[in-house]
């Protein structure tokens, strides 16, 4: 019976259409049931007591804001970009569009993740990631990673299926959207499939640049390399330490103004973090010592580790 379940899903999972209706409809219906229960859609943006709350205010007036109070969120800039041109400043408006701008982003993330385990028969894993909790904080809470990760899915199926003028394009995107954790992924398409990836690399390349550029044009080149953690926070780190940064940081010396995990959660907090961390470090190690990339492993393991330090 079981097995017969799981193969039905696994079936109605090759319909894309179906996929993205299916996660779109969860994820809305998530979003009117807290409306429901007397949340108005300020919870799921400026209270979301998330990095989303920072997003908001960015995407109130994003061309204008300070960069003291967000810090390095400056540098993610699609997200409160996206939103202010459609919300254009409107406090309602712009928590109601960044709502439904993640639940969308999010659900295509869904479809390009599907395409890209079908190229290894590996389909079902869609169900971990497409109901994944961590994925579900962060397109309620107002965060970037929906989009992130729609664009760096798809740019790694246009790569895997040798398109990869589009693959650079949607790389490009994902610089906007992470600069601070696209970078990581470069060197998997300059390596990977004989180097074919180089000429075309111009194009995210180039993208991250120009977006430099304003950054430093905007806040001059002390904000862009000393963006703080948080306000007061006495933590300051360059936009390229971010990752590590953060990642010993909130490990050993907990994070800064940030509530403490506690009980079953920190167990399985610091599991994943581990675990990944490791798995990531020594995916690379295969590669480099035994000539040996395993598509579909290396690049879960890869988009999976941005994701769970990050928090």
């Amino acid at each position: 019976m079981d097995i017969q379940i799981f193969e039905y899903l696994n079936n109605q999972l090759k319909d894309e259409r179906k996929l993205f209706l299916l996660i779109f409809g969860f994820n809305l219906l998530f979003f009117i049931s807290g409306l429901a229960l007397g949340y108005d859609v300020h919870h799921f943006a400026d209270k979301a007591d998330t990095d989303g709350t920072s997003y908001y205010n960015i995407a109130l007036d994003p061309f204008s804001s300070s960069p003291e109070e967000s810090g390095f969120r400056h540098a993610t800039f699609l997200y409160p970009l996206i939103t202010y041109l459609i919300a254009q400043g409107n406090p309602f408006a712009t928590a109601l569009t960044m709502e439904m701008i993640n639940i969308t982003a999010f659900s295509f993330s869904v479809v390009m993740f599907s395409r890209v385990v079908s190229l290894d028969n590996a389909r079902s894993s869609v169900l971990f990631y497409a109901f994944n909790p961590i994925l579900l904080i962060s397109t309620h809470g107002g965060m970037n990673e929906p989009l992130f990760f729609t664009f760096m899915f798809g740019a790694l199926y246009y790569f895997r299926t040798d398109n990869f003028k589009m693959s650079a394009i949607f790389l490009a995107f994902a610089s906007l959207a992470r600069p601070d954790f696209v970078i990581f992924s470069f060197p998997f398409f300059l390596l990977a499939k004989d180097r074919k990836f180089l000429p075309y690399f111009l194009i995210p390349l180039i993208t991250i640049s120009l977006h430099g550029v304003h950054l430093i044009y905007r806040f001059g080149l002390d904000h862009f390399l000393r963006f703080t953690s948080g306000v007061d926070s006495g933590f300051p780190h360059s936009m390229i330490g971010i990752p590590f940064q953060t990642f010993f940081q909130n490990r050993f010396f907990g994070g800064v103004n940030t509530p403490a995990i506690t009980g079953l959660n920190y167990y399985i907090n610091e599991f994943l973090t581990w675990s990944i961390f490791f798995a990531l470090i020594l995916s690379i190690y295969f590669i480099y010592k035994k000539k040996h990339i395993d598509y579909f492993s290396l690049s879960l393991i890869v988009f999976g580790s941005v994701l769970q330090p990050a928090y």
